[in-house]
C-alpha cells in the first residue's frame, strides 16, 4: 500500500510539473521573425495568443485543484476528460478552432491533422538544429477561404518525463494507470527537451473585401 500511494503521489506531481512546467512554457511567447500583413492577420494572430494561453491555464488551474484535495482519480480525470470538455467550450466560446496536438498523443483526440503533422515534424528538425521559435503562424487558404493557422510548440522538461519520459524513467504505478486510461498510448520515449506537441489554432479570416 505503501509503495503505491507512493507512486499515486509521484504520478500527481508530474502531472503538476507536466502541466506547469511544458504547458506553463508553452504561454510565453517572443514576437515571430515575421508580422502580421494587414489588420485581419493581425487581430487573429491576437486572438490565438490569446486563445492559446487562456487553455492551457485553465486546464492547468483545473488540475492544481484536484491535487490539492488530494484526489488521485480527480488528477486522471483531469488530464484523461476534463481537458477535451474544455477544450470543446474554448472553441465553442471562441468560434475558433483550438487544442492541444502531438506527434506522440496519448489521447487519440490529440492527434494533429495533416498541417498539424507537417508542422510538428519541422518541430522537431528546427529543435534538433537550435533554430526552433516560440511560435508558428502563417495564413492558409482552404476551399476558397483564408484562415490564420497558429502553433505554439510545448517542450518537454525534466518533470514531464515522469509520465512521458523513456520505460524507465516512469514509475510503475504511473505505468499501470497509463495502461488503463490510455491502452493505445503513444506519448511515452521523450527525453527532456524533446517537442512534445503544440497548442493549435486556426482562425477564419474575413473577406479582404468585407467592411
Amino acid at each position: 500500500m505503501r509503495i503505491e500511494s507512493t507512486c499515486r503521489l509521484k504520478f500527481m506531481v508530474a502531472c503538476a510539473f507536466l502541466i506547469a512546467v511544458c504547458f506553463g512554457a508553452a504561454a510565453k511567447y517572443t514576437a515571430a521573425r515575421q508580422k502580421a500583413n494587414d489588420t485581419r492577420t493581425e487581430k487573429a494572430l491576437l486572438d490565438a495568443r490569446k486563445v492559446s494561453t487562456e487553455l492551457t491555464n485553465k486546464v492547468r488551474e483545473l488540475l492544481l485543484k484536484e491535487l490539492e484535495k488530494g484526489s488521485y482519480e480527480g488528477a486522471i480525470s483531469v488530464c484523461a476528460n476534463v481537458a477535451q470538455d474544455i477544450t470543446r467550450q474554448f472553441n465553442e466560446k471562441s468560434g475558433h478552432y483550438v487544442r492541444r496536438v502531438s506527434l506522440g498523443y496519448r489521447n487519440p483526440n490529440d492527434s494533429p491533422d495533416e498541417y498539424e503533422r507537417h508542422k510538428l515534424e519541422s518541430f522537431d528538425r528546427l529543435s534538433r538544429e537550435k533554430k526552433l521559435e516560440s511560435e508558428y503562424y502563417e495564413v492558409v487558404s482552404e476551399q476558397g477561404r483564408e484562415y490564420l493557422r497558429y502553433l505554439k510548440p510545448v517542450i518537454a522538461g525534466k518533470m514531464c518525463l515522469n509520465c512521458h519520459g523513456q520505460p524507465d524513467e516512469i514509475p510503475i504505478g504511473v505505468q499501470r494507470i497509463i495502461q488503463e486510461t490510455y491502452p493505445n498510448d503513444h506519448a511515452t520515449g521523450y527525453r527532456e527537451g524533446d517537442v512534445r506537441g503544440a497548442v493549435s489554432v486556426k482562425i477564419a479570416l474575413p473577406s479582404k473585401t468585407a467592411k
